[in-house]
């Protein structure tokens, strides 16, 4: 029993000494922070291309709306956009809006009143990992208008 005690001691002495494969352990830890944030970074990049990709489809739709174009055929122009990803489909929404002077809501019939074509455009945007605070997967959203009257 004494001999296995103080075998168990030189034991443990010569491998507090030792300092072979230190840094590997050290490397397999911080490295896997690294990966972590590296694909965070990535999916957030992801996003970011997705939104930019909605946002130059609703841009193809304000030049439709800008040349006359009617509320189909600004949805149209908007599906249509090379920008836009196909996958997921996007929900697509074109609204003519009219205000008075007054800045208040009237018909677009009425005289002296001032137009705008208001676009929605709604997509899901699924996350490689998922990013803590956001459900995944999550509905990007962008909307514009323009002056059309």
């Amino acid at each position: 029993m004494h001999k296995t005690r103080m075998a168990l001691r030189s034991l443990a002495k010569r491998l507090a000494g030792n300092e072979d494969g230190v840094v590997a352990i050290e490397f397999g830890v911080i490295a896997t922070f690294l990966i972590l944030m590296l694909i965070g970074a990535t999916d957030l990049g992801f996003a970011a291309r997705h939104r930019s990709q909605m946002e130059g489809a609703v841009r193809a739709g304000i030049q439709e709306a800008m040349k006359g174009g009617t509320e189909e055929a600004i949805e149209a122009a908007v599906a249509a956009s090379t920008d836009l990803p196909a996958s997921p489909t996007a929900a697509i929404s074109v609204t003519k809006l009219c205000y008075d002077g007054d800045g208040e809501a009237a018909d677009c019939e009425a005289s002296n009143v001032t137009a705008y074509m208001e676009i929605i455009l709604e997509q899901q945007h699924t996350w490689i990992l998922g990013m803590p605070g956001f459900s995944n997967p999550s509905t990007l959203k962008v909307v514009n208008s323009v002056r059309v009257g």
